[in-house]
């Protein structure tokens, strides 16, 4: 009799442990094995991680929780040892830290973090290990905090906000430039343009009124460092040789300390 109260106890543990396991906030099937930490490790096929018990060095496949009756660390889908379905990572305090969806070993779908709360805290999107789509992070009371879009695995346009909602930064691709505007007080401060195709690289300062107030681009040519102002229109204004002569490069560095 008292095997079997001891086994019951054991199931309403794991009972409580099984509870919002499923990134989707599902409740899981009572399939899974739990394991110790030190119980498995793992190596590389292919560039995919492969799951092997310990005492066996064999791939692992099935439903798995890593903890104990009090604790769960881990909770993982495998298949012959490689990663399918959701893999979820925990806070101390029981919460999600993190929640990713693996098809095949590859990221596959969401990835989201969560702060020690619960509160989601990023979640991005990736197919076949790939990200694509929206990336967005998120202020711990839910408000956007940044949000991108992403094609071949780099961010072409996104925006950042301040706890209240306010655009502090955005940055878009326009004309084979990259075009990071920094906005303060809900007005243009600085403009920021890289070339996607050569070293052209220079940033825009504005006044309060929405006017140009400087034109600047960094030119390396050899050993050879200028400082180049230009006009609205890109038209070199003035060319500074930073090395020979310093002191007209000081009398602009008021602009790269606002940086």
């Amino acid at each position: 009799m008292k095997s079997f109260f001891k086994g019951a106890s054991t199931i309403v543990v794991l009972l409580s442990l099984s509870l919002s396991f499923s990134c989707k906030e599902e409740k899981t099937e009572l399939t899974f094995k739990l394991i110790e930490r030190n119980s498995y490790f793992m190596d590389s096929y292919n560039g995919i991680s492969v799951y092997r018990d310990n005492t066996t060095r064999k791939p692992m496949t099935g439903h798995f929780l890593v903890g104990n009756k009090l604790k769960k660390w881990e909770e993982f889908k495998l298949n012959e040892g490689i990663l399918n379905g959701d893999y979820i990572v925990f806070h101390d305090n029981g919460e999600k830290f993190s929640c990713s969806s693996y098809l095949n070993g590859k990221l596959n779908g969401d990835d989201k973090t969560f702060y020690l709360s619960g509160a989601l805290k990023n979640v991005k999107t990736y197919k076949n290990g790939n990200r694509y789509g929206k990336s967005i992070s998120y202020f711990e009371s839910g408000q956007i905090q940044n949000e991108s879009r992403i094609e071949n695995e780099k961010a072409v346009e996104s925006i950042s906000y301040d706890i209240i909602g306010n655009i502090l930064s955005q940055m878009f691709i326009k004309d084979g430039k990259t075009i990071t505007q920094n906005i303060k007080n809900g007005k243009m401060f600085s403009e920021h343009i890289s070339s996607n195709y050569d070293n052209f690289e220079a940033i825009k300062f504005y006044n309060e009124d929405g006017s140009l107030k400087v034109y600047l681009r960094m030119l390396d040519q050899g050993d050879n460092h200028y400082l180049v102002e230009l006009d609205g229109n890109g038209e070199e204004i003035k060319r500074i040789d930073i090395k020979a002569n310093p002191q007209e490069f000081i009398k602009y560095k008021e602009f790269f300390v606002d940086l």
